[in-house]
């Protein structure tokens, strides 16, 4: 399957303007762009899971955004990707969830490593492998004065509670951005940036569909 783009960013990084803007471009070509939220929006259990990150400990969270995931990518995901005209842009998948708690576990002095678990599952058909790996990573002090100025929620809260977790898991996430052969890295504190990065996806959308 080579049309399922995955954007990962920490909060207020720009994952959903970048779709956004993604998506008109998509349109142009003629196929069908289908922006996919992360976990926490579809199923009872995922909105359950938003309302207690936060509250609860992290690592216990783990349990609930996978289950999430792995039923919308069963139920919505997948049906979605037998379409090659759709291009499913997936906003967060499962880095969104490793690169945090492996970065709780730094904050705490514990080890909270979960990086293999994606790939078995993945090998069980239970996750989707990307095409691309798209990360929106703006300079560190964006995300600081967006994070300021934006919408309070239990994750929005802890980051600005704990400015700390905060820039362990901004560097968790670049650090896995940079180890990724096929990911593309775009600073979306600049349009230029922003563009350029979409040209990048365009290309590999157009060689892909030999448009």
């Amino acid at each position: 399957m080579n049309n399922f783009i995955v954007f990962e960013g920490i909060c207020c990084s720009g994952k959903t303007t970048t779709c956004q803007k993604l998506s008109e471009k998509i349109n142009e070509l003629k196929l069908k762009p289908v922006y996919n939220h992360g976990a926490m929006t579809y199923t009872e259990i995922g909105k359950k899971f938003k309302k207690i990150l936060g509250v609860k400990d992290n690592p216990i969270t783990v349990s609930y955004f996978l289950t999430d995931l792995i039923i919308n990518t069963q139920e919505v995901i997948k049906p979605l990707l037998e379409d090659s005209n759709t291009i499913v842009l997936q906003d967060r998948y499962y880095d969104a969830i490793t690169t945090y708690i492996n970065a709780y576990g730094k904050y705490s002095n514990s080890d909270y490593n979960i990086y293999d678990i994606p790939n078995a599952l993945m090998q069980k058909d239970l996750l989707v492998k990307p095409s691309i790996e798209v990360f929106c990573i703006p300079p560190f002090e964006i995300i600081k004065e967006r994070m300021e100025k934006s919408k309070d929620s239990p994750v929005h809260d802890y980051y600005r509670k704990n400015p700390k977790f905060l820039r362990i898991v901004y560097d968790e996430l670049e650090n896995k951005a940079k180890e990724y052969d096929n990911s593309i890295i775009i600073d979306t504190s600049s349009d230029i940036s922003v563009n350029k990065g979409i040209e990048k996806i365009l290309k590999y959308i157009q060689q892909d569909k030999k448009i």
